[in-house]
């Protein structure tokens, strides 16, 4: 038991270009962690991430300057593609906001996260947007034990992204009547859901009614109405219980 929480507690870093036997240097954001947050010395192991559903043993090497290189020992634990994708179409909301839901996005093992822009979307700064958010996913990554990343896109416009090809379209309505069931977010292997929630202030009634004509399928999500962020995240949620758990464990 001692060894096994040992081994939980290894500190994990990001490097893209692990594989095993390597020597590399760490991604400077990664080495400043080591370094100087951690406080990890040569000769300490660690676990090394390529993003792309590998976890490696490593040893921390040396250091030169602000740069430290590491050495791959073997391959520690490999995490399959998921079988079912699942995305997200995320309004443009507060930038605090979508920070959390990706992170959450992560933690629930979606594959693809696209902003959306919508005709209640106020105007913002986007740039750097989408880059400070795949940093905020790559750090959920690290802590989750996860080890495929998440996809961020966009920002597209709600017409680029009701184009999507995917298997199953659903948008979360607050004046939808039609009674809620979960297992409408089933979907089979190999296929792909997109989920889509409003902005601030919802959806227009000209915006509903061109998501349905393109293949969406609206959904209440109870009898109050639910705040932007809450919506995504409740979709968010249902998708994960009704296609992911199983894998979870």
């Amino acid at each position: 038991m001692d060894a096994l929480r040992s081994q939980a507690s290894l500190a994990r870093f990001l490097a893209p270009e692990a594989a095993p036997g390597r020597r590399l240097l760490l991604p400077s954001e990664e080495a400043h962690h080591l370094r100087h947050v951690l406080r990890l010395r040569p000769g300490q192991e660690i676990l090394l991430l390529d993003t792309q559903g590998k976890e490696y043993w490593a040893e921390v090497e040396r250091f030169e300057r602000d740069q430290v290189w590491v050495k791959t020992k073997g391959l520690r634990r490999e995490e399959p593609r998921p079988l079912k994708e699942l995305i997200l179409g995320l309004p443009l909301l507060k930038r605090d906001l979508l920070s959390f839901l990706v992170e959450k996005a992560v933690e629930l093992g979606l594959s693809r996260v696209i902003l959306v822009k919508t005709s209640r979307t106020p105007p913002k700064k986007e740039q750097k947007l989408r880059s400070k958010l795949e940093r905020r996913a790559l750090q959920a990554l690290k802590q989750c034990r996860r080890l495929w990343r998440l996809n961020i896109e966009g920002p597209v416009p709600l017409e680029e992204l009701a184009d999507l090809s995917v298997h199953k379209k659903i948008v979360a309505y607050e004046y939808e009547k039609a009674r809620f069931s979960p297992s409408l977010f089933k979907i089979e292997p190999h296929q792909r859901l997109l989920l889509l929630s409003g902005p601030e202030g919802g959806f227009s009634l000209k915006e509903i009614s061109f998501l349905q004509a393109k293949g969406f399928e609206s959904v209440s999500l109870g009898r109050y109405i639910l705040r932007a962020e809450t919506a995504a995240f409740y979709l968010m949620c249902v998708a994960h219980s009704q296609n992911l758990m199983d894998l979870a464990n």
